[in-house]
């Protein structure tokens, strides 16, 4: 892989006071080694050799614009570099200096963004997101800036420097006038947040309203439901034989129902996350969401609905196809009761009650999965383990086990059965 360093033509001398000129060098294997000037300047004592960029201080005006554009060298030379590779090209000296120039080109129209919905859009394309982040974090991005973008069209305009604590207050206001959720309306504050963060980390937002503990995400506990283990195995026994499609749902959510994974990770498994180890058969799966590496025990469910499609997971379905098709699996295995809900919409609290598969969709099979562990007495830390929750608290708060459920589990214990060894110490 290719080698990106900055520093200053200044040789072995720190002559404090005189300016030298940055320069990039560009390696890529034996083949390829190019120097040359980014057309700025700095002095030693204002350069940062670790960081590779111009110290942060006030009186140094070009800092910033310096800084934004060793970045953008590096994004391009990145993207350059990934377009050879799935080309399967192997680039030599001549061709990269032809194509070098190209790397400097349009820097203060179009490389460094000049407001808010510009960085936004940039950040959304650059590479390190786009590898890094899952599918749904990515569909997150678009969604909040497009919301950004009506409420600036609707109300008034935003960019870096008005955002402050009228605009949250004004932002929640809209928003609830649209009747968004009181978790929606959290979980845009929570992306909108991140970019300004990254912003701010990448010395292109200098307002730091956004961290006033004022700002926060907003948050209420809803009524999610989960599916008990009884469920469960009413929709694994569901003869679905003539219905392929509901068939073929029906066994990835079961996966993720018994497994604890979310959906951008249970409807991509392959015959290689299918792994053998002493007689006992595993799943290893390595996280999207938080890239983590786990290794989850299979229950004789999972092990027969592999057998079913010939040893290897069932094949993939649209994210979407899914939540509908296993709303109409779960009415078929009966689960329709009645359930009482109540979230925040508009600013004003809603109760509906709803069949309980109406209600069923893909993250339900995670929640259920966390929720039954627990009620079965496994240790929360060997869930967690499993769930990729960072704490216990967080994963308490998780679990849709009511407070009747709660104490019958807690009831099972020896110490309200009178099974005191404590006692047995005492005497």
């Amino acid at each position: 892989m290719a080698n990106i360093n900055f520093k200053l033509n200044n040789g072995k001398a720190t002559e404090n006071g005189k300016e030298y000129s940055i320069y990039i060098r560009y390696r890529f294997g034996r083949k390829v080694d190019i120097r040359k000037a980014i057309g700025f300047k700095s002095k030693p004592e204002d350069w940062n050799s670790e960081k590779q960029e111009v110290k942060n201080r006030i009186h140094l005006k070009n800092r910033v614009k310096v800084n934004n554009l060793i970045k953008t060298l590096i994004r391009r030379i990145e993207d350059f570099e990934d377009n050879l590779i799935q080309n399967g090209k192997q680039p030599d000296q001549k061709y990269v200096e032809r194509n070098f120039k190209s790397f400097f080109g349009n820097n203060d129209d179009k490389s460094i963004p000049k407001n808010l919905f510009d960085f936004i859009d940039a950040l959304q394309k650059r590479p390190d997101i786009k590898k890094t982040k899952a599918s749904g974090t990515l569909k997150n991005y678009l969604i909040t800036e497009n919301i950004l973008k009506r409420f600036n069209k609707e109300v008034y305009k935003i960019d870096f420097d008005n955002i402050d604590i009228d605009f949250y207050n004004d932002f929640i206001d809209w928003c609830e006038k649209q009747n968004l959720t009181r978790n929606y309306i959290g979980k845009l504050i929570q992306t909108f947040k991140f970019f300004l963060n990254t912003a701010t980390l990448e010395k292109i937002n200098t307002n730091l309203e956004f961290k006033n503990p004022r700002f926060k995400v907003i948050r209420e506990e809803v009524d999610n439901i989960y599916l008990s283990l009884e469920e469960l195995n009413k929709i694994y026994k569901l003869d679905l034989s003539h219905h392929p499609k509901l068939d073929q749902s029906r066994d990835l959510f079961l996966i993720g129902a018994y497994t604890g994974l979310r959906v951008s990770d249970f409807n991509y498994l392959n015959k290689e996350n299918i792994y053998e180890y002493n007689g006992e058969t595993f799943l290893n799966v390595n996280t999207k969401k938080t890239p983590k590496k786990i290794i989850i025990p299979l229950r004789p469910e999972i092990k027969e609905i592999l057998n079913k499609h010939g040893g290897q997971p069932p094949k993939r379905m649209p994210d979407q196809q899914i939540n509908y098709k296993i709303k109409e699996v779960c009415e078929n295995a009966g689960i329709d009761e009645r359930v009482s809900t109540t979230k925040t919409i508009g600013g004003k609290k809603v109760t509906t009650k709803s069949f309980k598969f109406d209600l069923v969709k893909t993250h339900t099979a995670r929640r259920s999965f966390c929720t039954n562990a627990y009620l079965s007495g496994m240790n929360p830390i060997d869930i967690m383990q499993i769930s990729g929750h960072s704490s216990e608290k967080t994963f308490l708060n998780y679990i849709k086990a009511d407070a009747l459920q709660k104490a019958v589990k807690i009831g099972s214990h020896p110490f309200f059965k009178g099974e005191n060894n404590h006692e047995k110490l005492v005497k």
